[in-house]
């Protein structure tokens, strides 16, 4: 019962960090370009390479699911298609969301539960500095933004990936694979995933802002925060997914009408 309050005590909290964090961009945007651009190069790098990785390997994985299934019914000329917009639309956002949670979110809270704990964030606040605008905005900003040009990068490389093991496993045209990437991937399925993807790093960028920012109790609060921005991250990506799968089938159906 206690956790359970606590759960719903911080999600308050979240609610109302957010509003302060809209409100402090909306009012200094333009302010901090510097700070933003160098959160962008750090998160971007630091993910770039894990989130190529992952992408090809899940490319990979899923052509060899999706062949063993469309070989018994001689479907093969749909693995390009079927499987680019699995990526797109679902898997993809979800990978990246979860490596962003892992890597990215959770050394966020690691940097800022480290300056609130060792009393830098009340030092900025003394030499006349908004923490929120100079620390919690650009970090915010950085983790929404990469998150849509992650998706992309790792969609390219998933891509890559899959047509190079359809080519070399199963002997399917590169040239074939592509052709059928267009029927079933369209700028619907294209924007599924940039929702989604935008969505989850919204998410991300949320919980382990909040966390650090909040942070509490010394090292082993640092240590807390961190695991609870995991946890919190994961169980939120995970209830968004399906909200959002549900949103947008949705309007997807009155589309059609």
């Amino acid at each position: 019962m206690t956790g359970l309050l606590s759960f719903f005590d911080d999600l308050g909290r979240m609610v109302l960090f957010v509003r302060q964090l809209f409100h402090c961009a909306f009012c200094t945007v333009g302010k901090n370009r510097g700070l933003l651009f160098e959160q962008l190069a750090t998160v971007g790098m630091r993910s770039l390479s894990t989130v190529c990785f992952a992408g090809f390997f899940v490319g990979a994985i899923l052509v060899i699911q999706f062949q063993l299934m469309l070989a018994q019914y001689e479907a093969t000329s749909m693995l390009g298609g079927l499987n680019t917009s699995s990526c797109v639309r679902e898997v993809g956002p979800l990978i990246i969301s979860f490596l962003l949670a892992g890597k990215v979110g959770a050394y966020t809270t690691a940097e800022l539960g480290t300056m609130k704990v060792t009393e830098q964030i009340d030092a900025i606040r003394c030499m006349g500095k908004d923490p929120m605008e100079y620390l919690i905005v650009p970090r915010f900003l950085a983790i929404v933004i990469c998150s849509i040009f992650l998706l992309v990068f790792g969609l390219v490389v998933s891509t890559f990936g899959s047509m190079l093991i359809a080519s070399s496993l199963y002997n399917i045209n590169p040239l074939q694979y592509m052709q059928s990437i267009p029927r079933f991937t369209g700028p619907w399925t294209i924007f599924s995933g940039l929702f989604k993807s935008l969505v989850y790093g919204f998410i991300v960028a949320t919980v382990s802002t909040y966390m650090g920012y909040f942070t509490t109790g010394g090292a082993k609060g640092v240590g807390k925060a961190v695991t609870n921005c995991a946890v919190y991250t994961n169980l939120f990506i995970v209830l968004a997914n399906s909200f959002t799968g549900i949103l947008l089938n949705g309007l997807e159906s009155l589309m059609r009408l």
